[in-house]
């Protein structure tokens, strides 16, 4: 009997999900929940039962068993729950709306999509990340392994996502744009420049809340932290930067916005 294993009973989204993909492609013959939390057990979500803890994975048949990972909440708490799931050797496996056109895209297993997902082709996604409902991935972007695109979020063109970065709900990023692996970019912002790696930015535009070796709190906004300007140049910049990330700080989109923005002011006055 080929089975499904969903771990994490804390995103009932993801367990409607693997029932729609399964009624569009008769995958699995059963389907089941894991969570380490003991609570749970014997609860239904969506008619799927949550039979016991990830422990359960190690008596799973591994010719006859697949398993995703659920877990979305930070990309942190996402790749401690991928480790756990490592270890029994089962093989992860995709779970892509139906409605979502996959087209030129170029993806590894391990990749969940949920409905209204818009991926440009020419976008390349490495294994774990997970794109929630109504994000955006446009064309030549790159999002390395274990990242999370919220509800809603647009990534543009050429962008290239670092691993484990958190894209907030309804948040963006303009075209051709790194952000360093475990960033974390706050809901309804706007980023405009380069996102060094682990920080954590919020804001219109994207401005820093926690910076490089902030700690381990990331994906969540701290209480009373000032903000910064995100790549403010009078900084001495510290000898982790002298990378990429500092080299082409704006958009090339925003740039050619703001000398637009000065002609038609030049124009104006001149007239």
């Amino acid at each position: 009997m080929k089975t499904l294993y969903l771990c994490g009973a804390g995103n009932v989204e993801g367990v409607r999900l693997a029932n729609v993909v399964n009624q569009a492609e008769k995958r699995w013959e059963r389907i089941v929940i894991l969570d380490d939390d003991v609570s749970k057990r014997g609860r239904k979500i969506l008619g799927i039962e949550i039979i016991g803890s990830f422990s359960l994975l190690s008596r799973a048949e591994p010719l006859s068993a697949e398993v995703v990972n659920l877990v979305t909440r930070t990309t942190r708490g996402r790749q401690l729950a991928m480790q756990k799931i490592k270890q029994c050797r089962l093989r992860f496996v995709s779970l892509i709306d139906p409605g979502v056109d996959m087209t030129g895209v170029e993806f590894e297993d391990d990749l969940t999509v949920y409905q209204n997902v818009s991926f440009c082709a020419g976008a390349r996604v490495e294994g774990g990340c997970v794109v929630l409902t109504g994000a955006v991935v446009g064309h030549g972007c790159h999002m390395a392994q274990g990242c999370v695109v919220a509800p809603g979020a647009v990534i543009n063109a050429r962008v290239d996502l670092g691993q484990g970065v958190y894209l907030g709900t309804n948040a963006s990023i303009l075209p051709d744009l790194k952000v360093g692996s475990w960033a974390t970019i706050g809901a309804n912002s706007a980023v405009i420049q380069n996102v060094a790696p682990g920080t954590t930015v919020m804001g219109v535009p994207a401005q820093v809340l926690i910076s490089q070796g902030g700690g381990d709190t990331v994906e969540g906004v701290m209480p009373h932290v000032s903000l910064k300007p995100l790549g403010d140049r009078r900084a001495s910049p510290k000898p982790h930067d002298a990378d990429s990330y500092s080299v082409t700080p704006y958009s090339a989109a925003l740039v050619k916005l703001r000398q637009a923005q000065q002609q038609f002011i030049q124009a104006r006055r001149s007239n």
